[in-house]
This record gives C-alpha cells, structure tokens and sequence, in this order.
C-alpha cells in the first residue's frame, strides 16, 4: 500500500515528539534528584554511609587450596563372560 510521503512526516514526528519527551521527562527527575541532594545538607552523609555500607568488606575471600585428584594406584581389568 504506498503512502503519501507527508503521512511518512508525521509518523517521523510523532516519533520524535515522545523520544524528545521521555528524555525531558528523565532529565527533570535527575535534576529534581540531585537539587534535594544540594538542598539537604545531610544527604552527603547519607550517600557516603550507603556507599561505604554497599561496599564494605568487598575484598574477595582467600580461596582455599584445591586438592587435585590422584588415580588408584591399582588397576582392576573388568572382562565379560
């Protein structure tokens, strides 16, 4: 079915009009964020101590030493009847 070519124009519009308002969206809700972070003079501490509390004691375990399997030093022959 062909289509005129303004009808492909708005549909590029309209594609753009919601990219274009997601991201404002987005870029509205990180401002908010990070002006109630500025305006709280606690909210450093609360970010430190969840950052230090995310990644307390992140240093790996020691592995422990693995044990590499030994054959038997016998062999048994199985034989069918």
């Amino acid at each position: 079915m062909h289509r005129p070519s303004d009808q492909w124009n708005s549909v590029r519009r309209k594609s753009s009009d919601r990219f274009t308002t997601i991201v404002a969206a987005n870029c509205a809700i990180v401002l908010g964020l990070i002006a109630l972070a500025l305006s709280v003079p606690k909210a450093a501490e609360w970010i430190s101590a969840a950052a230090q509390a995310e990644f307390a004691g992140s240093e790996a375990p020691a592995a422990a030493p693995t044990q590499l399997a030994r054959p038997l030093d016998q062999m048994r022959l199985v034989r069918s009847k």
